[in-house]
């Protein structure tokens, strides 16, 4: 089933690997940015007219219903939401308040006003799929990502309460919860680091983007159209 999938985070990451893969799939791919043009460009250059990159500001109300309101102009609903947008920041749970507040905003309730937007503005197909990117550090606690593994711990919920509730009109909602993956957002992390965790992984090694994106892609697609209410790790057995 091919059509139009939208894609936070777009530009870098988990999102940027999926958007690719999905176009390999034969999708259209709406993806979403927040300050990155250059690489945004750089994917519309890659990938070509299969691609359309839109800049929103997640956190932003008004951003949001302006993005769902240039979807619903479009000429068929989508098929697929990806939100895989995020931030991560380590802090002393007691020290730094402004942590806790960007990190329940920009990787809980941004994706939830997003999907509710889309939905009021009767953006989503039926069918349709929705994976939402959550986190393993949901269930394994590691100090100074208490405010991130509780909004992941809010998206592994709401993915649960919202296939419920969207199950009966064709909407399929699941979570892909990765390990540490090498990313923009692990950068700071030092090779001594990387390869501590990687000692502790059954697999061996630190995961990649790629190693996410064909589950992602597997669960917009058609062959996964009696999967909903589903958390999946993706992370080399390191919560196993």
């Amino acid at each position: 089933m091919s059509g139009t999938v939208l894609v936070t985070g777009a530009s870098r990451g988990v999102g940027r690997e999926v958007t690719r893969l999905l176009v390999r799939l034969g999708h259209d791919v709406v993806g979403v940015y927040r300050s990155a043009r250059g690489a945004a460009d750089e994917l519309v250059a890659e990938l070509g007219p299969s691609v359309r990159m839109i800049r929103c500001e997640l956190g932003d109300d008004d951003d949001v219903a302006a993005l769902a309101n240039d979807i619903s102009l479009g000429a068929a609903p989508l098929v697929g939401v990806v939100c895989s947008a995020g931030t991560t920041a380590h802090a002393g749970f007691g020290d730094d308040v402004d942590a806790l507040d960007g990190q329940l905003r920009d990787n809980l309730r941004a994706p939830l006003v997003l999907l509710r937007a889309l939905i009021r503005g009767r953006c989503l197909g039926s069918p349709c799929s929705v994976a939402l990117l959550g986190s393993n550090l949901s269930r394994h606690g590691l100090a100074g990502r208490v405010a991130y593994a509780a909004a992941k711990a809010g998206i592994e919920g709401a993915t649960r309460s919202l296939a419920r509730e969207l199950g009966p009109v064709g909407i399929r909602v699941n979570a892909v919860a990765p390990g540490l993956l090498r990313t923009d957002m692990t950068a700071a992390l030092g090779d001594d680091d990387i390869a501590a965790y990687a000692r502790t992984v059954p697999l061996g090694r630190i995961g990649l983007a790629v190693d996410v994106a064909p589950l992602v892609a597997f669960l917009v697609g058609a062959g996964a159209d009696y999967i909903t209410g589903q958390v999946i790790d993706v992370d080399g057995g390191w919560g196993c």
